[in-house]
């Protein structure tokens, strides 16, 4: 059994909504991302502006959220292998190398 028997069940229902709004979000992201600016000459460009960048930005964490859950790619605290753990901390060295690089 595992360490913290709730965090689990709480996964397993973040992952369950997950699977049931995944595309509903999804489209909502698709119809932001294709909304027109608006003019520049409008008195509330900025405003309206910001308003959908704002907008944008909150869809693609929730997405990162639901993508997350949906995938079961989020575990308990403290419950992750070591083999995940030597595997993040590989792809995060080639990352700082890649950045120093540029």
């Amino acid at each position: 059994m595992a360490k913290n028997r709730v965090d689990a069940e709480w996964l397993a229902i973040l992952k369950n909504f997950a699977d049931q709004y995944w595309d509903k979000e999804l489209d909502e992201a698709h119809e932001l991302f294709t909304a027109v600016y608006p003019s520049n000459d409008d008195k509330d460009y900025i405003k309206k502006t910001t308003f959908l960048d704002n907008a944008k930005r909150n869809k693609l964490m929730m997405l990162k959220a639901l993508a997350q859950s949906k995938s079961g790619a989020i575990h308990p605290t403290g419950s992750n292998t070591m083999e995940e753990k030597t595997e993040a901390a590989k792809l995060l060295e080639l990352a700082q190398k890649r950045i120093a690089s540029d």
